[in-house]
């Protein structure tokens, strides 16, 4: 015999009126949550157009190697992360 009860839309709304427990869950510190991002995970992309100084273009290829569009994605998610002032530029 299964044992799995089906929720109801009565129990649904019930579970959501409960107070959630969170005095057991210690807060994760912004370096914490940095090490959290699995190193595989590969987040969507979309396919953009932007016009780009020549001179930042040529210092993302300096390394000589394919790739420098993910090197500027790198650069970007890089100032996302460390909390770049975005909004004083």
């Amino acid at each position: 015999m299964n044992s799995v009860k089906t929720l109801t839309a009565k129990d649904i709304a019930e579970l959501k009126k409960r107070p959630v427990d969170f005095s057991d869950i210690p807060e994760l510190t912004d370096s914490q949550a940095r090490e959290l991002y699995p190193k595989n995970w590969r987040p969507r992309k979309k396919a953009i157009s932007a016009r780009i100084d020549l001179d930042t273009i040529e210092w993302l290829k300096t390394p000589g190697e394919k790739g420098y569009l993910q090197r500027m994605n790198a650069v970007l998610r890089w100032a996302k992360m460390e909390g770049c002032p975005i909004s004083s530029l």
